[in-house]
């Protein structure tokens, strides 16, 4: 598999660190009498400690372990072999894990593991565009194998309220949180109540909105009495704040 430039200068100290302490395992097997990797054993280690770190979601993962050389040789361990995850962050995908054994001799080789997860998800009816606000009939529950944990994705339309997508989905693609954004608020074009404070006083005016907002942003409105174009915050889906 090719990686992007940015990635690779990224994992390569990885990669690097991972290729070293290999060469170490080596090494040492070469004086404490090698004996053939048993993968089985390195592949199931790996895999119960995915599994282990998913807790609840354990049982929804479907997992496998990347083939080891069959030329590696370490020494052969007098203790059960234990492994570990190299970090705190999320499943992934392909999730590097360590399998180390702390027995009479000392060695420690890492693998990934591929992760998904098969359950009910939300899919895609329809091609959908960047920037669409959702509602529940642009998609249906549908039970797949998706990469990574079932988390990542939404499995309910309530989750859908608000939202609008980030980036677009073809027919069938599963819905991910991360492909959703906050919906706008306010839309260009549509009537709105300009609100300003001053102390005690408040002022109301009608206005037309000249750009879509979300919650918080700025957006310039213009006053429908005076024609004035101000710039206020969106406050909810009819009022704008603006100042005096």
């Amino acid at each position: 598999m090719l990686l992007p430039v940015t990635a690779m200068r990224t994992t390569t100290p990885f990669i690097c660190a991972i290729a070293l302490a290999t060469l170490a395992a080596l090494a040492h097997a070469a004086d404490a009498g090698a004996a053939a990797l048993d993968a089985a054993a390195i592949s199931a280690v790996a895999e119960n400690a995915v599994r282990a770190s998913a807790g609840a979601a354990a049982n929804q993962l479907l997992l496998q372990s990347a083939p080891l050389d069959p030329r590696l040789r370490v020494a052969a361990c007098d203790r059960a072999l234990t492994g570990f995850l190299t970090d705190t962050s999320p499943l992934r995908f392909q999730t590097t894990v360590g399998v180390r054994c702390e027995g009479s001799v000392r060695w420690t080789i890492y693998t990934s593991v591929r992760v998904e997860t098969q359950a009910p998800v939300l899919v895609a009816r329809k091609p959908l565009a960047r920037d669409d606000e959702l509602n529940a009939d642009d998609f249906r529950l549908e039970t797949r194998r998706v990469p990574g944990l079932l988390s990542a994705y939404v499995t309910d339309v309530t989750a859908l309220k608000g939202q609008r997508l980030r980036r677009a989905l073809a027919v069938d693609d599963p819905l991910s949180f991360d492909a959703l954004a906050p919906a706008n608020l306010i839309h260009r074009g549509q009537s709105v109540v300009l609100v300003a404070h001053a102390g005690g006083l408040e002022v109301r005016m009608n206005g037309v909105a000249l750009a879509d907002g979300r919650a918080s942003e700025h957006i310039r409105v213009q006053n429908t009495s005076s024609q004035r174009i101000v710039e206020g915050i969106v406050r909810s889906d009819t009022v704008v704040e603006a100042p005096l």
